[in-house]
């Protein structure tokens, strides 16, 4: 018996479907704002975005098994010179088993596969998604920042200051105190 939606639709489109609604729901429950639908960047289009509370913005194309993975490789990798800081391929967990490409190696590339049960799973994280600083010194995750340095030196100001002001109160206290004895008669 064929279901309807598959007679209707067609494999093919209800399996991308079904990835579409698959990744979505995987970012979101990330916590990421998710645009499922055609992004044009230049010569080309990806499937949708993902774009992070912090600003990190991800661009997702989505391949069924009779997709031409090569031409989705290329489409992310023209989202990354876009300006996307993530590019992830979505594919289904079968197909993803299958692909041997290097090209995840490289920082920016991720692979998603989704099983027949709508979970995602990360076949190929990006490596190295954090950029490479070079010349720093070896501290300069303990260091405090200029900016640290500057409100550490002010509230060290201030603490003298007030310091200042109450010896200042202090002393002031102690010669009015003398003063009034040496103003009023002693009986």
């Amino acid at each position: 018996m064929i279901e309807l939606p598959a007679l209707l639709w067609g494999r093919k489109d209800l399996s991308e479907r079904f990835l579409k609604w698959a990744v979505k729901r995987y970012y979101k429950s990330l916590g990421y704002e998710v645009r499922i639908g055609r992004v044009r960047l230049g010569n080309t289009e990806i499937d949708g975005e993902a774009v992070g509370s912090h600003g990190v913005r991800i661009a997702i194309e989505v391949k069924t098994p009779s997709d031409d993975l090569a031409r989705g490789l290329g489409q992310l990798s023209e989202a990354l010179a876009s300006g996307y800081d993530q590019a992830v391929l979505v594919t289904t967990l079968r197909r993803a088993k299958r692909i041997g490409s290097p090209i995840f190696s490289i920082p920016g590339f991720t692979l998603l596969a989704v099983d027949s049960k709508g979970k995602v799973h990360a076949m190929a994280k990006a490596r190295d998604a954090q950029p490479y600083l070079p010349g720093l010194p070896e501290d300069w995750l303990t260091k405090p920042s200029v900016d640290e340095m500057k409100i550490t030196a002010a509230i060290e100001k201030l603490r003298k200051q007030a310091e200042s002001r109450k010896a200042t109160a202090i002393l002031s206290e102690t010669a009015s105190a003398r003063d009034e004895r040496l103003i009023k008669p002693e009986k």
